[in-house]
């Protein structure tokens, strides 16, 4: 025979516990989103050998939120780096033992970026962030060394510093990423550090 209110309380047992579910994945949906972002970046090096001018670049990508409480998140993101730099006229002087004399002046790095952000909404219009970002070299075009060496690290640390207006899913965001480590593989007589500026915009999508 079979055990009617058995049966019953595990239907509704199933019941809660997919309800329960349900209401966690609306909370968590609530709390984690993410989108695409494109900016114009102007970089420049300060070191030895180089101009400390500013040139134009961009960065692609995406960015996942998750919203701590109401003014506190965590924001990652993932994004492809493009800058360009320039040797100074006095590259020799320092770098006589390894430099080529005719070396283009134009420098272009791309990078895999990952910016590890904490962001705090001051009120729904306005966000400001920090935090770390490291960056893998995948692409360079310079030949500033002989025998085809690399004059560039693959590794980079830098900082990021910012603000960002949010307009419903849209936010136009402005920020400063001052280089930390020492991008010179040269040698170890001078250090090279990067600064960018970047103006962009950041689309939710979910």
């Amino acid at each position: 025979m079979t055990n009617k209110p058995f049966i019953k309380f595990r239907i509704m047992k199933c019941i809660m516990l997919c309800t329960i579910l349900l209401f966690t994945l609306l909370v968590h949906a609530q709390k984690f989103h993410f989108g695409a972002k494109l900016d114009a970046s102007y970089s420049a090096l300060d070191g030895k050998g180089v101009q400390n001018k500013y040139s134009p670049g961009f960065q692609a990508g995406g960015f996942f939120e998750y919203n701590i409480t109401k003014h506190w998140a965590i924001q990652p993101e993932l994004l492809y780096t493009w800058s360009q730099y320039k040797k100074s006229s006095d590259f020799m002087t320092y770098y006589n033992n390894y430099g080529r004399s005719s070396a283009n002046e134009k420098i272009k790095l791309a990078y895999i970026s990952i910016p590890l952000l904490v962001r705090f909404n001051l009120n729904k219009l306005i966000s400001v962030m920090a935090g770390p970002q490291y960056s893998h070299l995948v692409f360079d075009d310079e030949n500033l060394l002989k025998s085809g060496r690399q004059a560039f690290k693959n590794a980079a640390w830098s900082a990021n510093l910012g603000a960002q207006v949010n307009l419903s899913s849209v936010g136009f965001y402005a920020r400063y990423n001052r280089g930390l480590s020492d991008i010179n593989n040269i040698d170890n007589r001078y250090e090279w550090k990067s600064d960018q500026i970047q103006v962009g915009v950041a689309v939710r999508i979910m």
